[in-house]
């Protein structure tokens, strides 16, 4: 068994080899030097566990080499035992300030040199391993920290399936209290608050079933949305009985990808239907116009122009909410006042009727930090949504404004329709969410508006909000914006 790597360092090539024949028997690999330079070079290609080194050398003596190692960060720790026929109290103060840690008087008694040598490994051994100790307790500190704080789930299950440790995050999810033990197998635990998804993929748990990744979902319910969670399982290594498991919420990923793939149905349903009845009455017109009576003629094209605006109408929802923020922004600031006709205006156009106007005097004037067609765009999408939703498509709409500090103001525009349900109130902000919870195709629009509402409201930086009216049947939404008073 090795014991050591020792570097003697000695100008007499004869006492060099007394010492190496010397300690070599006892276990050590062994490096020989005649100069200082030469030491300092074998040392820096490969640290020794020990330097044992002559101070009267020529050229550089004992005590420099000493410092020249101190001052290396690659040897700094290396012990080092001055060898000297200098035994006076000066030369070893010398010594110690150079950063020797022992001396050998010359001549030497070879017993007390093994003993010392001994000795001194021994010591560096044990410096080695509570440096290493420490090092690897602040590496777990750090690492303990970073799991306890961390947005995943993370489990140390054993063979039977139970946790033996869990995060913060992981006792949130399965409910478990804080500081209590696991008293139920995760699978268990799992089954309390989540469906197993897909279910073939649960069916060998612990046992990895092909290709299938697990999920856990949390289905929808009326006071929270679904939420999903990959589970990710480390299978426990040779010689440990642990399995490490990390539950990580895939929500967004998973929803995103849902209403991608909503979308590209709505988007082919959308768009078809009223291409169905442009096409089918231009062809009919093109066909037949010659035999028809002008009657005739006129209704089939009135169909089909009918048609054309709602295409229209789709693709200008879809083309508002692509087009980046700025776009609907300009030099030109609107008033509150303006925004009260704006309103007036745009229900007007939708055939809403008349829409009743509270502002204060103080004001009116106050103008908005953002452009009239953006205000337009986004008073229009909840104009329309409130005409679309209402039984009738003819609401009776409310525009107030109130001050809410000296940089804001709230819009609010409030109307007399059915009102929202709890899950719509939380998602209708939401590109493409559809209020219906099967979409039919009868509502038009592609569930894109009020999203297109926040994108302009988050570049200003202002705010938005949807609540059901307290003083009766219908919904009330809230645009607070900045204002700039000069």
């Amino acid at each position: 068994m090795e014991r050591g790597t020792i570097l003697l360092v000695d100008d007499n090539p004869q006492i060099l080899t007394i010492m190496a024949e010397l300690l070599r028997p006892l276990g050590y690999t062994i490096h020989c030097a005649q100069s200082g330079q030469s030491a300092l070079e074998l040392a820096a290609a490969a640290p020794p566990d020990l330097m044992v080194l002559d101070v009267m050398m020529p050229g550089m003596d004992g005590f420099t080499v000493c410092r020249r190692v101190r001052a290396d960060p690659l040897l700094a720790q290396v012990p080092i035992i001055l060898v000297t026929a200098l035994d006076d109290r000066e030369s070893r103060v010398r010594g110690f300030e150079a950063g020797a840690d022992e001396f050998v008087s010359k001549p030497f008694d070879y017993v007390e040199l093994r003993a010392r040598v001994a000795t001194i490994l021994r010591l560096n051994r044990y410096r080695h391993l509570l440096d290493e100790q420490a090092r690897v307790g602040a590496e777990r500190a750090r690492f303990e920290w970073a799991v306890e704080q961390s947005d995943d789930g993370v489990l140390v299950l054993g063979p039977d399936d139970r946790p033996r440790y869990a995060n913060p995050r992981a006792r949130h999810l399965l409910g478990i209290p804080e500081g209590a033990p696991a008293s139920e197998p995760f699978l268990s635990l799992a089954r309390r608050s989540f469906s197993l998804v897909p279910p073939e993929a649960w069916e060998h748990w612990p046992q990895p079933h092909g290709d299938n990744q697990c999920f856990l979902v949390r289905p929808e319910s009326r006071t929270a949305n679904e939420a999903w969670f990959r589970v990710d399982l480390l299978p426990a290594s040779a010689g440990d009985d642990a399995r490490v498991l990390r539950l990580r919420d895939v929500t967004e990923q998973i929803t995103s990808q849902r209403e991608m793939w909503s979308f590209h149905a709505m988007l082919s349903h959308k768009l078809r239907t009223p291409l169905v009845g442009i096409l089918g009455g231009l062809s009919i017109i093109a066909g037949s116009a010659t035999t028809m009576d002008p009657a005739h003629i006129a209704h089939i094209a009135d169909v089909a122009l009918a048609s054309a605006r709602r295409l229209s109408g789709e693709i200008e929802d879809i083309l508002h909410y692509m087009r980046p923020p700025a776009d609907l922004f300009g030099a030109e600031s609107p008033t509150v006042a303006t925004a009260a006709t704006l309103c007036q205006q745009l229900a007007a156009d939708l055939g809403a009727p008349s829409v009743s106007v509270a502002i204060p005097p103080e004001l009116a004037d106050r103008r908005l930090t953002l452009s009239v067609r953006g205000l337009e765009v986004a008073l229009r999408e909840v104009v329309e949504n409130a005409v679309k939703f209402h039984p009738q498509h003819f609401p009776a709409l409310q525009f107030s404004a109130a001050p809410l500090d000296d940089d804001h103001v709230e819009l609010r525009i409030a109307d007399d329709g059915p009102g929202l349900r709890q899950e719509q109130l939380a998602h209708v902000w939401r590109p493409y969410y559809q209020g219906e919870r099967s979409f039919t195709g009868q509502i038009d629009g592609m569930g894109l508006g009020l999203a297109l509402v926040a994108r302009i409201i988050h570049a200003i930086g202002g705010r938005y909000a949807i609540a059901n009216r307290s003083d009766g049947p219908g919904a009330i939404v809230t645009l607070t914006l900045p204002t700039d008073r000069d």
